[in-house]
């Protein structure tokens, strides 16, 4: 953006541009000019002055280059400041005398516009699934976009209604291996009934002077009854009867691995399921249940079949 002066003499022509113009706060931003004047004049050694938005100063650059015609600064680095918002400045070029020709002062403003520092959070090892009114932990982690210091910084976990049920904060060093992600471990309570509930993690204003930008995710939590009665689930090879140690067995949200007589049990809540059970060179067994009260079924897993070679 330019600003053209003139007196008597002569005209001065200054152009000055800032680079990013959407900055984050106190991050670097470089300004990069020319100067022209009629009649075109060597100026290097004068200095264009940097003004805040109070008027105070900011920095200079000095005029380092003549090509015959236009005056070239050095590049000015400064730090954008801290408070977000849109911010203009001014670049004085003072009144100066040279080759016998005078010029006045004349200024040129620059507009940029400071951000707050991004953040992202994220939430992982939530139970895949969780017994209604029990406790269950989660891991939170928050991190900056510029990699700012996030230590002792606070969070907040919400449930399905948006109430606020925890409130945690950041440790003081981050995550190994990452780039500043910090990581927090919070221990939670399942809604008192079943059903599928979507809760959130929000950052909370605190921390590093810096300003951050709100910033939230989402994440499931799967509630289910508590388990009332226990099915026992005897697993066997179908043709030989041996137990099937090890064996997979799956009554969704349940699961279980039998053991070395080839039985797996499981607590359940009262209602039907589709019970699986998977083993290695095995056909998976499948069948569907209901539970409504104590009970024991039997497995007979076959042998895949093996294909023969032409």
């Amino acid at each position: 953006m330019a600003s053209l002066s003139e007196d008597m003499h002569g005209y001065v022509t200054c152009v000055v541009d800032v680079s990013p113009d959407i900055v984050d706060a106190g991050a670097e931003m470089t300004l990069r000019g020319t100067l022209s004047c009629s009649p075109p004049c060597d100026l290097r050694g004068h200095v264009l002055l940097i003004k805040d938005e109070i008027g105070a100063d900011a920095g200079s650059m000095e005029l380092t280059e003549f090509d015959g015609e236009t005056n070239t600064p050095n590049e000015l680095v400064l730090k954008a400041p801290l408070t977000p918002g849109k911010f203009t400045w001014s670049v004085v070029c003072p009144a100066v005398e040279k080759g016998g020709t005078s010029f006045t002062e004349t200024s040129t403003q620059i507009v940029f516009t400071v951000t707050p520092h991004a953040t992202y959070v994220v939430a992982w090892d939530v139970p895949s699934d969780i017994v209604a009114r029990e406790r269950f932990t989660i891991k939170v982690g928050i991190k900056c976009s510029n990699e700012c210091r996030l230590a002792h910084s606070d969070f907040a976990i919400y449930d399905h209604e948006g109430t606020r049920v925890a409130v945690a904060t950041l440790p003081d060093k981050h995550w190994p291996g990452t780039a500043r992600l910090y990581v927090s471990e919070v221990e939670l309570v399942a809604p008192p009934s079943a059903g599928l509930y979507t809760w959130s993690v929000k950052r909370l204003h605190s921390g590093p002077r810096i300003p951050h930008s709100e910033s939230s995710i989402s994440f499931g939590v799967r509630v289910v009854d508590p388990p009332e009665h226990l099915v026992t689930i005897e697993t066997v090879d179908g043709v030989s009867r041996a137990p099937l140690r090890g064996a997979h067995v799956v009554m969704h949200p349940y699961r279980a691995v039998a053991d070395e007589h080839g039985v797996a049990r499981i607590r359940a809540a009262k209602g039907g399921y589709r019970l699986f059970v998977s083993e290695t060179n095995y056909l998976t067994f499948g069948l569907p249940i209901e539970v409504a009260s104590d009970m024991t079924v039997r497995a007979e897993l076959d042998l895949e079949p093996v294909l023969e070679r032409n």
